[in-house]
């Protein structure tokens, strides 16, 4: 009898933290991208990003204040500080100010988690 060789299995490669919090940033984006009010697309962009952190291994305390938890993810992620600060400080204006959140911001809020899923690829 003949035996036919098999070609070798692709090895699956886990993918590290960072990454698997990018993939599930990257699907958040278009989603956000096509919510036409300016301050649900904010509130959205930072708790999709909370979510992640949050599916990944570094949830929220019930204790802590989005600066809080802020603080602590940096220490965590090696990813752009500046952007994680630009999407907090605007989701705290849309979430707890009367303040107009312009569709400017909502782009503003986009690009930041956009920068932070590219940092963390």
């Amino acid at each position: 009898m003949q035996w036919k060789r098999q070609p070798p299995k692709p090895v699956k490669v886990p993918l590290t933290f960072e990454e698997q919090v990018a993939v599930t940033l990257d699907f958040a984006i278009d989603d956000l991208e096509r919510e036409p009010d300016p301050r649900r697309a904010v509130i959205a962009a930072y708790a999709r990003m909370e979510r992640a952190f949050g599916h990944h291994g570094l949830p929220r305390r019930p204790s802590e204040t989005a600066i809080e938890y802020l603080r602590r993810v940096l220490l965590e992620l090696s990813s752009r500080a500046d952007s994680i600060e630009t999407l907090t400080s605007l989701f705290e204006r849309a979430k707890f100010s009367r303040h107009e959140i312009t569709p400017d911001m909502k782009q503003e809020a986009i690009y930041s988690l956009r920068e932070i899923r590219e940092s963390l690829a």
